[in-house]
């Protein structure tokens, strides 16, 4: 008999940045569109955050003069440098003069009850002009839609990853992920106080959502 494998843990992923970018179609043009739309929002002098900010590569690579770059994490990837935190997010946040708010495939792992508090404090922390990027993995409100562009992402995964691979990983992250349906999200984000919202980006279930403070 085999022994049985570890449950899924993102802690224990070699080359971590790797394998999202394998994980998830387009993942790179993602990362490009969000290099270029929070170049619009930046202010000198002010804070930018990721949420969930993992390796903190992404964080670290941006450059823009004077910022604050703070990263807050709870994993042991998280680098042990200045400006990255290490703290649990279904805890209540501080975010202070920020003019950036990046959530980048962390909402979907928190607490259901604790994801309107996680946007109200975004919300709040963000400077008048301010903007969060949000992306989820979303539910489709039509089954089929549903199943359509799930099979579809895993014809893309099976690319990169055995079939044994992608049904344990699934399995796994039943305990630990929960996504919202579209409408979910948008709801939370209007109730958290948010004047402007749109969509930018998709990939299958995946999406990319910006929300402006007024």
């Amino acid at each position: 008999m085999s022994k049985s494998k570890k449950p899924f843990n993102f802690n224990n992923i070699d080359n971590f940045d790797e394998h999202i970018n394998k994980s998830i179609p387009t993942y790179s043009n993602l990362i490009t569109s969000i290099r270029s739309i929070i170049s619009y929002f930046y202010v000198e002098n002010s804070s930018i955050y990721d949420l969930g900010c993992s390796t903190g590569k992404f964080l670290e690579s941006l450059d823009f003069k004077g910022a604050k770059k703070i990263g807050i994490d709870n994993s042991t990837l998280l680098p042990k440098k200045l400006g990255f935190i290490n703290k649990d997010l279904n805890k209540s946040l501080s975010i202070k003069n920020a003019s950036i708010v990046l959530s980048i495939f962390t909402m979907q792992f928190l607490d259901p009850k604790q994801r309107q508090r996680f946007l109200n404090d975004i919300y709040n922390g963000l400077d008048s002009g301010g903007v969060l990027i949000l992306t989820e993995k979303i539910y489709q409100e039509h089954g089929k839609i549903q199943e359509i562009l799930s099979f579809s992402h895993y014809e893309h995964k099976v690319k990169h990853f055995t079939a044994d691979e992608i049904i344990k990983k699934e399995i796994d992250l039943r305990l630990i992920m929960k996504p919202n349906k579209e409408s979910e999200i948008l709801s939370k984000l209007k109730k958290a106080g948010f004047d402007y919202v749109s969509t930018f980006w998709q990939m299958y279930n995946f999406k990319g959502f910006i929300a402006i403070k007024k």
